[in-house]
C-alpha cells in the first residue's frame, strides 16, 4: 500500500513538472527533408517521439513472444514423447523398488523404445517378469537388453545370475558369472555372488580358490571372512575324513596356514577326524595341544578313549590338567579311562566313583559298572547300569506299571 502511494505521488509530481517545463518553453522544432519543411511544437515531437519507440518495442516483444510460442509447441511435439519416457522410466523404477512387478513391468516396457538408457528399463523389466514367474520373457528381456548398446555384458551377466541363484540352478548361474568375470575380474558383486553359488552347491574347492580373491576385492567384513575360511576348511577335512582318507585328509591340514593349524575349533575338529578314522596317535597329539592352552570337556572325554602311543604319558598328561583346571567330572572320567588302559583297576574305580558323585553321567555309569562287573562285582554293576540306563531316558512318561502300581521312575527312585 505504501509502494502504491508512493508511486501515484512520484507520478503527479512529474507530471506537474512536465506541464511547468511545457509552459515555461514551448519552443518548437523544424525539419527540412528534401525541400519539406515540417515545423510542430517541441514537446509533441517528444511525446511523438516516445510513442513510436514504445510502438517499435511493442512490436518486438509480440514477435519474440510469437517465436517462443513456435519455438515451444515445436519442441513439445518433438520432445514430449521422451519426457513421456523419462516419466514412466522414473515411475517404473519407483514401482520396481516397492516391489509392484507387474506395474513396474508396465511402465518399463511401454518407455523402452524412446528410453535414454533403455537398459534400465530392460535390466529392471527381465527382473519384474522374473518375480511374476515369466521366466521366458525374462530371458528375452536379458537379451534385450545385452543388445540395448555396448558395453553390457557385465549389468546382463549380473542380472541374468542373480535369477540364477534365487532359482537354486547354481551351475547356471556360476557359468554366467564366469562370463561376467571375463569382462571385469575384480568386480565385487561377481566375486560375491560366485561365492555365494559355490557355497550353496558345496564347491568348497573352488570357494577355497576363490579366497584370495575375495579377501582383495569383495570388500567383506574380516569377521565374515574369517568365519567363511573357516567353514571352507571344515568341511574339507570332514569330507576327506567321510571319504576314509587319511592322505587326503593330512594333504588338507598341511595346506593351512599356521594361523589355522594353531585355530583351537579346527585343531581340536583335525584332532576327532583323526580319531574317527583310526589314527589316534596323531589325534592324541592335536588333542593334547589344544587341551595344554584352552580347556575343552568334550576333548577331555574323546582324549580318554583315544589308543596313543604312551598310555602312561597320556594319563599323566591328564593328571596335569586336574592341577590347572580343577576335579570336575568329564576330565576325571578322563582319567580313570587312562587308568584302565594303564590297568590301574582300583585306581580306576576310585576316579569314577568321584566322578559320579560330582555329577550324573550314563556313560561314567557304564564305565564303572563294566569294571565291576569284570571284577565279579555283578550286582553292583546291574545297579549301575540301571542308574546309567535311566539317566540316559530319563524323559520317560510316568505310567503305571503291575506289581505295586508305581510309575517307572519312582520305583527306580
Amino acid at each position: 500500500m505504501k509502494r502504491f502511494l508512493f508511486s501515484g505521488l512520484a507520478f503527479l509530481l512529474f507530471g506537474a513538472f512536465l506541464a511547468e517545463m511545457i509552459r515555461s518553453y514551448p519552443g518548437y522544432l523544424l525539419l527540412a527533408v528534401g525541400g519539406k519543411r515540417i515545423e510542430m511544437n517541441l514537446w509533441v515531437a517528444v511525446g511523438a517521439l516516445a510513442l513510436a519507440l514504445l510502438l517499435i518495442f511493442l512490436a518486438f516483444w509480440l514477435l519474440r513472444s510469437l517465436l517462443r510460442g513456435v519455438e515451444g509447441s515445436v519442441s513439445r511435439i518433438r520432445f514430449g514423447r521422451t519426457r513421456v519416457a523419462r516419466r514412466r522410466l522414473t515411475n517404473g523404477l519407483v514401482e520396481f523398488m516397492e516391489g509392484n512387478w507387474a506395474r513396474a513391468r508396465r511402465q518399463l516396457l511401454k518407455s523402452a523404445p524412446r528410453s535414454d538408457a533403455p537398459l534400465i528399463n530392460y535390466l529392471a523389466a527381465a527382473r519384474s517378469a522374473y518375480e511374476l514367474g515369466y521366466r521366458d520373457e525374462a530371458n528375452e528381456l536379458l537379451a534385450k537388453a545385452e543388445a540395448s548398446g555396448d558395453d553390457t555384458r557385465l549389468a546382463v551377466a549380473l542380472s541374468q545370475a542373480r535369477m540364477q541363484l534365487l532359482d537354486k540352478h547354481y551351475e547356471q548361474c556360476i557359468a554366467s558369472l564366469e562370463r561376467a568375470k571375463q569382462v571385469e575380474p575384480k568386480h565385487p558383486a561377481v566375486l560375491q555372488l560366485l561365492k555365494e553359488a559355490y557355497y550353496r552347491l558345496g564347491d568348497w574347492k573352488h570357494l577355497r580358490d576363490l579366497l584370495p580373491e575375495l579377501e582383495k576385492h569383495a570388500n567383506m567384513p574380516d569377521d565374515q571372512m574369517e568365519q567363511l575360511e573357516l567353514e571352507i576348511y571344515q568341511h574339507q577335512l570332514r569330507d576327506a575324513a567321510s571319504r576314509r582318507d587319511p592322505e587326503k585328509l593330512s594333504e588338507i591340514w598341511q595346506g593351512l596356514s599356521g594361523r589355522w593349524q594353531r585355530h583351537m575349533a579346527l585343531r581340536s575338529l583335525y584332532g576327532e577326524l583323526l580319531h574317527e578314522i583310526g589314527r589316534d596317535e596323531e589325534a592324541e597329539k592335536h588333542l593334547r595341544w589344544v587341551l595344554n592352552r584352552e580347556w575343552r570337556p568334550e576333548l577331555a572325554r574323546l582324549y580318554g578313549c583315544l589308543t596313543g602311543a604312551d598310555a602312561t604319558e597320556q594319563l599323566t598328561v591328564a593328571e596335569g590338567w586336574m592341577k590347572e583346571y580343577g576335579e570336575n567330572g568329564d576330565l576325571l572320567t578322563c582319567i580313570g579311562r587312562l587308568c584302565l588302559r594303564n590297568e590301574l583297576w582300583g585306581k580306576a574305580r576310585q576316579i569314577f566313583e568321584k566322578s559320579l558323585l560330582l555329577r550324573s553321567d550314563p556313560a561314567t555309569s557304564a564305565e564303572l559298572a563294566r569294571l565291576l562287573y569284570a571284577l565279579g562285582e555283578k550286582e553292583a554293576a546291574a545297579e549301575l547300569y540301571k542308574e546309567g540306563l535311566m539317566q540316559a531316558v530319563a524323559d520317560l512318561p510316568q505310567l503305571p506299571l503291575p506289581g505295586d502300581g508305581k510309575p517307572a521312575l519312582e520305583a527306580y527312585g
